[in-house]
Order: structure tokens, then sequence, then C-alpha cells
């Protein structure tokens, strides 16, 4: 008698784990040529931002009285001042910064107080956003993600470009001088303008959209 004998053979099913690469260097290379300047400013906003969201209890009330001109941080009064008013109060705090980006483009000392320029914007919003959360729990989250944040999101990414520009400029004049070096500005100066120029007619842009906002959403929350 015969018989016929059948042997299963077990499957191993091996996990392949994708192989780790090093970055190529020529692709770091040119990512940082052409963005570093930007994800260096970026990073210190975000700094800034974890700074002021972290210290802003500790501020006092004349602290954020003065911090108002620059962050527009008193909500409820800028729920009385209209529509006009929303506009004034949020184009004028983002014209300070747009001015003073270019003019420590041209100073000695830019290279440092471009950054710091960033951080203190960063250092703003995490204050207005800390201390509408924290001040109103869920209604100020609300009106934060609702009425502030779009126009704080567009004219931070605004500002980065400025300073990276700023940047870019202030290398130009001051690299060349230490380096005895003579360089065309001219070309590279009105360049710079340029862009300083619709930089500024985006903010106001971005200034009128975020009071546009106000006049449609801020009737539903009461401070």
């Amino acid at each position: 008698m015969t018989g016929v004998i059948f042997t299963l053979k077990r499957k191993r099913f091996r996990i392949r784990l994708p192989k780790l690469r090093m970055p190529d260097f020529e692709r770091v290379k040119s990512f940082l040529q052409r963005r570093g300047k930007l994800m260096f400013f970026l990073f210190a906003m975000i700094a800034g931002l974890i700074f002021g969201s972290l210290t802003v209890n500790s501020l006092s009330k004349k602290t954020l009285d003065y911090l108002d001109l620059l962050f527009a941080l008193n909500f409820p009064e800028r729920l009385k001042s209209g529509l006009a008013g929303a506009f004034f109060a949020e184009f004028s705090s983002d014209f300070i910064f747009i001015f003073a980006a270019v003019f420590f483009s041209f100073s000695l000392f830019g290279a440092l107080f471009l950054p710091l320029l960033a951080f203190f914007k960063g250092f703003g919003i995490g204050i207005s956003a800390a201390y509408l959360i924290s001040g109103y729990g869920l209604k100020g989250a609300l009106f934060y993600f609702l009425i502030i944040l779009p126009g704080v999101f567009l004219f931070g990414m605004i500002l980065l470009y400025e300073l990276s520009a700023g940047l870019s400029i202030y290398k130009k004049i001051f690299y060349n001088i230490a380096r005895g070096r003579t360089y065309p500005l001219k070309g590279a100066l009105s360049a710079f303008l340029k862009k300083s120029v619709k930089f500024l007619l985006l903010t106001l842009a971005v200034s009128a959209g975020d009071s546009l906002l106000w006049f449609l959403f801020a009737g539903l929350f009461k401070f």
C-alpha cells in the first residue's frame, strides 16, 4: 500500500526596513543656498513664539499696555473700534516691523538686529495667543484661530521674506566694504527696495483682510 505524504513549508515573512541613505550633500547645499536665510529667521521667530507664550503670565498689565502698539493686544478695545480702527491697529503694527526690517538692513549692526526682529515678532505672536487662550479659555482660542491667526500667519511669512531679503542686501553692502571690494550696488538696492514695496503692499492687503474678519466675526465674541 502506497501513500502520498504532503509537507507544508512555513513561509517566513520578513519586514524589510527602508535603507537609510545619507542626504545628498549637493541637494542640502542647494537648499541652504535658496532657503537657508528664510529657515534661520523662521527658527528665530518660533523661538520668540515659545518664549512669549511661556512668559505672558509673568508680564504686568502695564507692560502689556506698552506692547499693545506693536502687537495690538487690547482686544476688547479693538472690538469697539469698528472696521477702520481694526485696520489701522493691524496695519500700523505690521508697518513698524517692515520699516524696521528695511532700516536694519542698512545698519552696521543689522546682522544682529534682523534676527532679533524675527524673535520679537514671534514673541508678540506667542503673547497674543497665550493671552487669549489662558484668559478666556475655549472662547479665546476660537477667537484667535478664527480672526487673529490668518492675518498673523500671512504677515509672518511676509516678514520672513522681507528679513531674508534684508540680510542679503546687508551682506552685499558690508561684506564687500570689509573686503575692500567694489560692488554694483545700484541694481541690488533697486531690487531690494522694489521687493520691500511689494511686501508693504501685501501687508496692506493682509491688514485689509484681517480687518474684514474682525468686521464679520468679532461681534460674535464678548470679552
